[in-house]
């Protein structure tokens, strides 16, 4: 918790977070994203274990038993942004909703690993 204190600030100057604040401003998107906030924490942790994409895409939807990742391509708007921690790591969540059609889908970007710092950092 006093991570998410000393990085929330940080957050905010994110670009995605300041469209937020504003007027849902909508955006074209083409990017990896998933069904929801959890299979994407578990898409970004493969990334981040050094997997391509379409691997990682593929590790989470063996997982799931189905495909629930994908290149998604569009125009959205970022309808909810929150932080969490899992498994010692902080992401941020990012669900987009596409004009489109409607659909939601979330993005988890790795911000801060706790388990790389001191013990003060540890939760």
């Amino acid at each position: 918790m006093i991570a998410a204190v000393f990085v929330l600030p940080a957050l905010m100057t994110h670009p995605a977070a300041a469209q937020q604040g504003s007027a849902a401003t909508s955006f074209p998107v083409s990017a990896y994203l998933c069904e929801t906030a959890t299979y994407a924490v578990d898409f970004a942790a493969a990334v981040a274990n050094e997997a391509e994409e379409e691997f990682a895409k593929d590790i989470v939807g063996r997982l799931a038993k189905r495909e629930v990742c994908g290149r998604y391509r569009g125009i959205a708007v970022i309808e909810e942004q929150k932080v969490i921690v899992a498994d010692g790591i902080m992401y941020r969540l990012t669900a987009l909703r596409f004009r489109e059609d409607g659909r939601l889908a979330w993005s988890a970007e790795r911000v801060f690993a706790m388990d790389q710092h001191s013990s003060a950092w540890h939760l």
